[in-house]
């Protein structure tokens, strides 16, 4: 969901063409030497741009010290908003990395057999124990086999102009809803057509439907899209909140071109002081100390607790734990790679990695052991991170890309919401037409064994939203 400092994106056919040329040897590219005895290469694939320096640093110290003395290269590769595309090819095309970053088609790629499980990886049973309490299943977990561990927990942040908002008449950011829509507003007229309240970035599809709508609302409606404890869509029940932005469009206050806007676009116009509000995770921190320096002053921004929509009824804030890495099945073909892949997947998935990307302000640890014996990280606004929000809960996997719903996807049905296309008188309607589109798609998929009941029903997902 991070995006890269490089884009990997021109020429996309052509970089999977070029793994399987060959190389002096006979072998190819992509073998990385492995079946040679020599020094194997292991490609690692994510879409982190945010922590890239760090990682960057660690994969150096692992190459030249154990990597070494083991006879192993890391080859890491960040993409940019070109990641889905480009991890779905490969593994289509079988020309996947050894370790990589999940995409939300993953459970399908597992069916194909295309993941390996990692009872099947030698030596990383302290990796396994150690990340154990967090798995999820249908996500780090499919018919009671372990393919990931999950690393980092993310909530979605509220972020704030600390400048624009004195400038709009309030001294402490927005506390619900209806002053959340007042304050975007009165920033939007501060100077009309070049600084706005708020902005929606469609183009981070399908991500924004999440990360930017949902876990943003759910503190006040009181479980996701997909209600795991009543096992149906419950949509509909986010009417008021895509009211509330509708109207806020309708006012001026959302940045143009919504359409078109990516995250790193986003974030950029945020930096650069032409948007009071925004959301994101907490690897913002990195990206607008590090990618998009925030104009003049770095801490002239900050995070603030979710605006809700009745101060007197909340719930917990959603966690997305995150950072699920897989390793290919075609390992099993290369028995060298097999027996080398456990030193890179505690590389990536160890302790060091977890504890130095806590005290860089780039990524939060599930394990609170980790955060007690890290280094503090510097940057204040990884401390407002963390502190707004202070009652969490981790979600459990969702459906939604494992369904063929008649129509309109949810994703298309929310752009049209949000680029006026759906009235705001007509959204409830749109909403429960989707619900049923969906729960009838999910009831379909439960018939026909495409997906297992079982793996998407958590009774206890309501009242840990409940829970304070």
């Amino acid at each position: 969901m991070m995006k890269a400092f490089r884009v990997l994106s021109a020429g996309l056919a052509l970089l999977l063409a070029v793994s399987t040329v060959a190389v002096a040897g006979g072998r190819s590219a992509r073998d990385g030497g492995g079946s040679s005895g020599g020094v194997t290469t292991i490609r690692v694939w994510t879409n982190h741009a945010h922590n890239k320096q760090e990682v960057d640093q660690l994969v150096e110290k692992f190459n030249t010290g154990i990597g070494a003395q083991q006879g192993i290269k890391v080859e890491y590769t960040v993409y940019g908003a070109d990641w889905d595309t480009a991890m779905n090819m490969a593994l289509d095309t079988g020309r996947e990395p050894e370790l990589f970053l999940g995409v939300p088609n993953i459970p399908n790629f597992r069916l194909q057999g295309k993941l390996l499980p990692w009872k099947e990886i030698p030596g990383i049973d302290d990796v396994l124990k150690a990340q154990e309490s967090y798995h999820i299943n249908a996500l780090s977990i499919f018919d009671g086999d372990v393919y990931s561990v999950m690393l980092y927990g993310w909530t979605t942040g509220f972020h704030y102009n600390k400048s624009l908002l004195q400038r709009a008449g309030y001294t402490v950011p927005p506390k619900t809803w209806a002053e959340f829509e007042d304050a975007a507003i009165k920033i939007s007229r501060l100077e009309p057509g070049k600084i706005y309240g708020y902005a929606l970035p469609l183009a981070w599809s399908p991500f924004f439907r999440e990360w930017i709508i949902e876990y943003a609302a759910a503190s006040s409606i009181g479980h996701p899209y997909y209600n795991a404890t009543q096992t149906k869509y419950q949509i509909a029940d986010y009417t008021p909140y895509f009211e509330m932005l509708s109207r806020m469009r309708e006012a001026g206050a959302i940045f143009p071109g919504m359409e078109a806007l990516t995250d790193d676009q986003m974030r950029a116009h945020f930096a650069d002081g032409n948007i009071g509000f925004i959301g994101g995770g907490g690897w913002n921190v990195g990206v607008l100390y590090d990618q998009f320096p925030f104009k003049g002053d770095p801490t002239g921004w900050d995070y603030a607790t979710l605006p809700l929509q009745d101060p007197n009824t909340s719930y917990r804030v959603p966690v997305s734990a995150s950072d699920n890495f897989y390793v290919s099945a075609q390992l099993r073909n290369d028995r060298d790679k097999l027996n080398k892949i456990g030193h890179v997947v505690r590389l990536f998935c160890g302790d060091e990695m977890q504890s130095v990307l806590f005290t860089a302000g780039k990524n939060m640890p599930l394990r609170a052991d980790i955060i007690a014996k890290a280094a503090p990280a510097q940057r204040p606004q990884w401390d407002s991170y963390g502190k707004a929000a202070p009652a969490v809960v981790t979600l459990p996997a969702m459906p939604h890309d494992l369904l063929a719903p008649e129509g309109a996807t949810m994703t298309d049905v929310f752009s049209q919401i949000l680029t006026g296309q759906i009235r705001t008188a007509d959204i409830r309607n749109a909403l429960t037409d989707l619900d049923r589109r969906y729960n009838a798609a999910l009831q379909q998929a439960f018939d026909r064994g495409a997906i297992k009941k079982a793996d998407y029903t958590d009774p206890t997902l309501e009242s840990r939203f409940r829970t304070r």
